[in-house]
């Protein structure tokens, strides 16, 4: 199943903790979600919600970036475009490098899951084979997979290998999805 989402309908929303605002993009598991893909909207410095059990990989796709202050692991440089992995259940908040970012956010039940996440760019047209579970975040330029075209801030979800087209100039941000081991 290929799974098209266009930027246009996705349901903006609260942080967890209320203090900023955010677009829910996809995720597997309703409210106790094993994923979760989403945007939000960084605007001043400010806590992050609290995400007990869960793996977070937030990439900068738009503004200059902010400065990450996480409990034990003290401050990450998050600029634009550079995934930065971190727990969720840790204290975490950010300090805005010159002005408001928009950042998209994967969210990762451990006990479910595992990802790694990577932002690529396409200054000739290429084909980009996806992973068995995959996320596509067009940041830039155009993309087809199946006769479609996607555009900047559409999503694909795949759950089977496929091929995407990347048009000249774009940018992708993508995410590989897998199982977590069970012992």
């Amino acid at each position: 199943m290929t799974l098209i989402l266009k930027a246009s309908g996705y349901r903006e929303g609260r942080w967890r903790n209320g203090l900023g605002v955010s677009w829910d993009i996809a995720s597997e598991g309703g409210e106790d979600f094993d994923w979760r893909m989403a945007l939000a909207r960084l605007d001043a410095e400010v806590p992050f919600s609290a995400y007990p059990g869960i793996d977070r990989v937030f990439t900068v796709i738009e503004g200059d970036g902010v400065i990450l202050e996480v409990q034990g692991l003290g401050q990450i440089d998050a600029r634009r475009l550079r995934p930065v992995r971190f727990p969720g259940d840790l204290a975490t908040s950010c300090r805005l490098v010159a002005g408001p970012s928009r950042a998209l956010n994967l969210f990762v039940k451990r006990q479910a899951y595992s990802s790694d996440v990577s932002v690529t760019r396409h200054d000739k047209g290429d084909e980009l084979q996806l992973p068995p579970l995959g996320l596509i975040f067009i940041i830039a330029g155009l993309a087809t997979i199946d006769g479609d075209e996607l555009e900047g801030g559409d999503t694909i979800v795949v759950d089977k290998p496929a091929m995407i087209r990347c048009h000249v100039g774009s940018t992708l941000w993508h995410a590989t999805l897998a199982a977590a081991n069970t012992v």
